[in-house]
């Protein structure tokens, strides 16, 4: 009896041994059976090559074709010039609509990021007002950006006289649904329409953020994808009155982080603006301020943030300021930067919870007369920089007088080498230095320092000003392991 039962545990191990393709390694029969079933399935470890680097640029700003409001149309007017990097050597070309820039064929296998490629555009832009638009005024700048499938923006603003446009564009072969959420300073609004708007592939979607959230001043937003990688932009327009008063792209935000780095804003004007905002409360956004949002998250999340915003002059003249504020998480707050007198600057946000970060600057003519009647205003959006911890490389614009703001955020100095048109020269950053340094307009700038710095781009031209963030895009590529069976 005990035979038979042996036999047919044996002969029922070897069927499943069988049909599950494992090998019988040894069979011992004793006052126990003991037997093992099987071996691990082989490991190969592959590497994969990433995607040739890709980055979308939005082309020019978006005016309305038909009235405004939900059923607004959009299209684009004048032309953007697009400067190309690609291994430190600058190409310019014209565009009128959405454009794609990619690596060369023969630096496929190249280290991939901005000492490969990087692109960004600018555009000044001088329009009328007609029967559907107010007419727009205003220098206009924004990176390229890598598709990807989230994006955060800080900046946008609904008000009375205020526009903001969100553009995606789905540059995959495929077609991409996203969701939208909105937060103001009464934390997330809630309305239909937000959840699965489709772009089909090669497709932009102008979407007017008052559609969802009318009369908002102080809007963060959020993009995520879904199917194809998108990139996105939120275009801001400013009019007063009949007064066109500035319009800009609105770039997405650095991750979330207890520190966030503005590494430099020029001030001018500044006289001339308090003195306009007496007469006018409509100018009263004319001064700088900090926006800044606390997204939900953790097992326990706080409910508060206790944020310092430090203000930085680069020099003795240029005194700063230090501002704290208690704000709300999941709530936008504004924090506004007062007394600052001419000159150039640097902001350091720090916060006991991640946040992001953004300050608004105005750029404003001396003359009152050309603010109050003419081109005499213009605003940019400063988002905070990235962490600058390797070589990057950035084409300057063409267009107007454009300054390279180079911040060390920590507690030693450090060195800095910039290769500018071919010609390299070392600074030395002081501790929680600023330095900041005119570059010629279309050259290659390539950076890198001895420690992690901060840097930006400001391009001004007549009244209108512009920010360029310094971004180190790449696609990852890695190695995989993957079991075979």
């Amino acid at each position: 009896m005990v035979r038979k039962i042996l036999a047919t545990l044996i002969g029922a191990t070897l069927l499943a041994s069988a049909l599950v393709g494992f090998d019988l390694g040894w069979l011992r029969l004793d006052e126990k059976v003991a037997f093992r079933v099987g071996s691990q399935n082989p490991i190969v470890s592959n590497v994969v090559q990433a995607r040739p680097l890709s980055l979308v640029c939005p082309g020019p700003a978006f005016l309305e074709s038909s009235k405004s409001g939900v059923a607004a149309k959009f299209h684009q007017v004048g032309s953007s010039e697009t400067g190309v990097n690609r291994s430190a050597v600058a190409s310019f070309e014209t565009s009128s609509a959405a454009s794609t820039v990619t690596t060369d064929a023969d630096q496929l296998n190249s280290q991939q990021g901005s000492n490969l490629l990087s692109a960004n555009q600018t555009q000044i832009l001088h329009t009328a007002p007609n029967g559907a638009s107010a007419g727009a005024n205003g220098l206009i700048s924004t990176e390229c950006q890598r598709p990807s499938s989230d994006f955060w923006f800080l900046g946008a603003d609904t008000s009375v006289g205020r526009q903001a446009l969100l553009v995606v564009k789905n540059a995959s072969r495929v077609n991409a649904t996203f969701d939208l959420e909105l937060f103001d300073e009464g934390g997330a609004i809630q309305a239909a329409g937000m959840l699965g708007l489709s772009v089909a592939s090669g497709d932009t979607l102008v979407t007017p953020l008052a559609a969802f959230a009318p009369s908002n001043r102080a809007l963060a937003a959020h993009v995520s994808s879904r199917g194809g990688a998108v990139v996105a932009w939120v275009q801001q327009k400013t009019v007063r009155g009949t007064v066109a008063a500035g319009i800009d792209f609105i770039s997405p935000l650095s991750p979330a982080d207890q520190q966030q780095v503005i590494p430099g804003l020029s001030v001018y004007g500044a006289k001339a603006a308090t003195a306009i905002k007496k007469l006018n409360p409509d100018y009263e956004d004319l001064a700088p301020v900090v926006r800044v949002f606390a997204p939900r998250g953790g097992k326990e999340p706080a409910k508060t943030v206790e944020v310092t915003v430090l203000v930085s002059g680069i020099d003795a003249k240029t005194f700063g300021t230090v501002v704290r504020q208690t704000i709300k998480v999941g709530q936008t707050s504004d924090i506004a930067i007062s007394g600052l007198a001419d000159g150039r600057y640097s902001a350091i946000v720090t916060a006991d919870k991640p946040l992001f970060a953004s300050l608004k600057l105005s750029r404003t003519s001396v003359d009152q007369a050309r603010v109050l009647t003419s081109l005499g205003s213009d605003f940019t959006w400063i988002p905070a920089g990235e962490q600058i911890s390797s070589g990057r490389t950035i084409v300057v614009p063409t267009l107007g007088t454009t300054t390279l703001n180079l911040r060390n955020a920590s507690p030693q100095a450090t060195a800095v080498t910039t290769v500018i048109g071919g010609v390299a020269k070392e600074y030395q950053l002081s501790e929680n230095g600023l330095m900041a340094i005119i570059v010629r307009a279309g050259s290659v700038v390539q950076i890198s320092s001895t420690s992690p710095i901060y840097a930006n781009l400001t391009t001004i031209e007549d009244a209108g000003i512009s920010n360029l963030r310094i971004l180190d895009q790449k696609n990852l590529g890695g190695e995989v392991s993957v079991e075979l069976r």
